[in-house]
């Protein structure tokens, strides 16, 4: 009796699923009107599914994850979260095909035997799609396509679902097409996550990424008038030669290299935040001061506070209520980063920050560079 937790956070949809056998016994979905609300309301939905199921994280046999394509700053979040969740409770995890979720979907609300596309919008005309035969088996495997222009990348009859198919359905309307807005639920994936658990087919937890299909592209930097000088330019490159000159061997620094090489006795009062995975305590060091942020039982992260965006301004990023955003201010760039790895969220920035080497031993976590 496998009972796997299942996250969904492709599209501005948040939805979580907890599955029995392959069947959905409960799920909690939201969806924002403008922007993503995955950072703030992930865990508590998931929290509200277990309650209704009366769950402990104990029960748990998996967690799945579905993994793309969608949005950038939604994948990297459910996967980050899936993946604490599977340190945390040393149980597998489980990455699901978003495309294949829709089509999940498609067959349950209308089970009529057809085809079957999943699209998911990629802004413009542009959609990431994915055909499905009825029995589920992929026919033509997910790619960027640009509707407009390739309007003949599509065969047949067929269901198109998705937040991508309803903008596409005067180019590709004929017989037989239907096109239904949809987005994808994590409670379709219930059988998914079954089968994949009973197989074996789990993800490798240290090495798993999210399948973006395009490479990430953060934004331009803000400045419409131009007024940073070259000499802002040549100071950046300065700095970047200096740090690599004096980190002596050690991984490229983009930000200006300062030692780092502390312990933290985690059994300290003054320490107490950190005993508890998913909460972070702002120190003194590095260039900008440190964010020590408990990753699970046995994995740490400590990120440097200097913005990666225009260095030389030496903006600082704050740590937001949601404990899982980094933001600069208004002043610098309002790029946004994510506390679990340092990775570009939202630019203009496109560096990730600075990240130092952990070490626990027992309660002692060593921070260093």
């Amino acid at each position: 009796m496998a009972r796997i937790l299942i996250l969904e956070t492709s599209t501005p949809q948040c939805s979580v699923a907890l599955a029995e056998d392959g069947e959905a016994v409960a799920w909690k979905e939201e969806r924002a009107d403008e922007g993503y609300l995955h950072a703030e309301r992930l865990m508590p939905l998931v929290d509200a599914a277990m309650a209704e199921a009366g769950w402990m994280p104990s029960e748990l046999d998996a967690v799945a994850v579905s993994g793309g394509p969608g949005s950038f700053t939604g994948l990297r979040i459910g996967v980050a979260t899936a993946k604490g969740l599977c340190h945390a409770l040393n149980v597998p995890l489980l990455a699901l095909d978003t495309l294949e979720l829709l089509a999940v979907q498609g067959r349950r609300l209308d089970p009529k035997p057809q085809a079957r596309v999943g699209m998911i919008d990629a802004r413009r005309m542009e959609v990431y799609a994915a055909t499905y035969a009825d029995d589920g088996t992929c026919t033509r495997p997910v790619e960027p396509v640009e509707v407009d222009v390739r309007p003949e990348f599509f065969e047949g009859p067929a269901q198109f679902i998705g937040d991508g198919a309803v903008k596409c359905a005067e180019a590709l309307a004929g017989e037989g097409r239907t096109f239904v807005e949809a987005w994808p639920l994590a409670r379709d994936g219930a059988a998914l996550a079954e089968e994949k658990l009973r197989t074996g087919n789990v993800a490798d937890l240290g090495s798993y990424e999210p399948n973006y299909v395009k490479a990430f592209k953060a934004g331009a930097p803000k400045d419409p008038l131009g007024l940073r000088t070259k000499v802002s330019v040549w100071l950046g490159a300065l700095l970047l030669v200096l740090a690599s000159c004096t980190s002596c061997g050690e991984q490229q620094q983009y930000i200006p290299y300062v030692p780092v090489n502390f312990d933290i006795d985690l059994n300290l009062p003054a320490y107490n935040t950190l005993n508890f995975p998913g909460e972070a305590l702002a120190l003194p060091g590095g260039s900008k001061g440190l964010y020590v942020y408990r990753y699970t039982l046995d994995e740490f992260v400590v990120l440097d506070r200097h913005s990666t965006y225009d260095i030389p301004m030496g903006c600082k990023v704050t740590l937001d209520a949601d404990n899982i955003t980094l933001q600069d201010n208004s002043d610098c760039s309002e790029s946004q980063w994510l506390m679990l790895d340092g990775s570009v969220m939202n630019g203009p920035a496109t560096l990730p920050l600075h990240r130092y080497r952990t070490t626990l031993n027992g309660s002692i976590l060593h921070v260093y560079n």
